[in-house]
């Protein structure tokens, strides 16, 4: 009778444990409730983005999402949930394997790899176990961006420019992929996303009928359309972090938070207009930033995988940011960041003074994160200053700091001297 490795063992523990986690999570009502409400809905021709589900949440993504859920609207919610949770389980090792195929793994020891993996789950899990616990779609749409670029990367455009284009037309968040893909030189990909984007709008009119169809489009802008006031003083709910909410609070002395303490927060008390205005340009500047991290002169192609890991990084820490109504489970987002650091760090372990400022910096930036699940119980006050904001913010900075270049001069560059060395001294 063969042995059963050690690895085996430890694989079917963690798969059993996985299973038992996404059971009890499957439990109760979550997010998934309101997909499937509004799929349901929508075959009865009821306005899926007016009526508000699970007393006052509306349903924010496109109609083909929940034309593709109503098979499941028949089914007990329970087994919805596990099975979604089952794919979302899919969809965040199919992230972690392209973000893994994206970075020079040879440059650490299996010992930093397995650090390197264990830090990377730890600094995202309570992000990753907000999703299942609510049923969110992030995972997914992070999943659907690359994949698409994975797909895109390796010549199959089609099949990437789909994935990209639904999850663009489902939560819009996916968009500054298209400005991504022009400045890269991706014309081909770039055409099929807008293409297959607008196909997407249009396809559910053949079912539910165009004039019911463009209706929807219509109430759907209404409900996402930024200049809305309830976009701008971003309060509804306590625990929104995005440049929105944060400014809101900041900046204006009565932003009409409910949830807010008793304790001082706003530095000003500006207008609507004025508060709008700052808005607009903190994400323009965000956006227009983003050229220092693509390296390069626009319309020219990457060829260095850690260069597009790092570019992609910086973009999905913006995300969540720039986007308003923005949750705790959507700074999952913040992955392909941290675990790119979260490399250099262990990647350059003989670079005492660097390893040292990067580990306080994670440590802060963790802390600041993660506040919410280290010491719950203080989670008013987190939500009340926008902890998790700061968080972020310092994220970018550091991520900045840190170049593929910088890597490459301090660790390659090193072990190709050292290399040298050994030569010569055996010559």
């Amino acid at each position: 009778m063969k042995k059963i490795g050690a690895n085996k063992i430890v694989y079917l523990l963690l798969s059993l444990l996985i299973l038992v986690f996404i059971l009890v999570e499957a439990r109760g009502e979550g997010d998934f409730l309101i997909f499937q409400s509004a799929a349901s809905d929508l075959l009865k021709s009821e306005n899926i983005y007016r009526k508000e589900y699970s007393t006052w949440y509306h349903y924010y993504y496109d109609v083909v999402f929940a034309l593709l859920l109503y098979p499941l609207s028949f089914l007990p919610l329970y087994y919805v949930k596990v099975l979604w949770l089952m794919l979302n389980v899919f969809f965040a090792y199919r992230i972690w394997q392209i973000i893994l195929s994206w970075l020079p793994l040879s440059l650490i020891t299996e010992k930093g790899k397995k650090q390197f993996v264990s830090l990377s789950v730890v600094f995202v899990f309570a992000f990753l176990w907000d999703n299942f616990h609510l049923s969110q779609v992030t995972i997914f749409l992070l999943y659907l961006t690359f994949e698409g670029l994975h797909l895109i990367n390796t010549q199959r455009t089609l099949r990437g420019s789909i994935l990209i284009a639904f999850g663009i037309t489902m939560k819009v968040l996916p968009i500054f992929i298209i400005p991504y893909l022009i400045y890269r030189r991706e014309w081909k990909s770039t055409f099929f996303v807008i293409l297959f984007s607008g196909l997407l709008l249009l396809i559910p009119g053949f079912i539910i009928g165009f004039e019911f169809n463009s209706f929807l489009l219509q109430e759907r802008w209404k409900l996402l359309n930024p200049t809305n006031v309830v976009h701008i003083l971003d309060t509804n709910e306590r625990s929104f972090h995005s440049l929105t909410t944060y400014f809101a609070t900041l900046l204006v002395k009565d932003c009409q938070d409910v949830y807010a303490l008793p304790l001082r927060r706003n530095i000003a008390d500006i207008s609507l207009v004025s508060l709008n205005l700052v808005i607009t340009m903190s994400r323009l500047a965000l956006i227009l930033f983003a050229i220092y991290f693509l390296g390069s002169k626009p319309f020219k192609s990457v060829t260095s995988h850690l260069q597009r890991l790092y570019e992609l990084s910086y973009i999905c820490l913006i995300t969540p940011l720039i986007f308003p109504h923005q949750q705790l489970y959507a700074f999952f987002y913040i992955l392909p960041a941290s675990a790119y650091l979260l490399f250099f760090l262990v990647a350059t372990r003989a670079h005492h003074i660097m390893k040292m400022g990067l580990t306080v910096s994670m440590i802060i930036i963790y802390f600041l994160t993660n506040a919410h699940v280290i010491l719950g119980q203080f989670n008013h006050y987190y939500n009340h200053f926008k902890i998790l904001t700061y968080g972020v913010f310092v994220l970018i900075v550091v991520l900045a700091l840190y170049k593929p270049k910088k890597l490459f001069d301090l660790v390659i560059r090193k072990k190709e001297n050292m290399s040298t060395a050994t030569e010569s001294a055996e010559t």
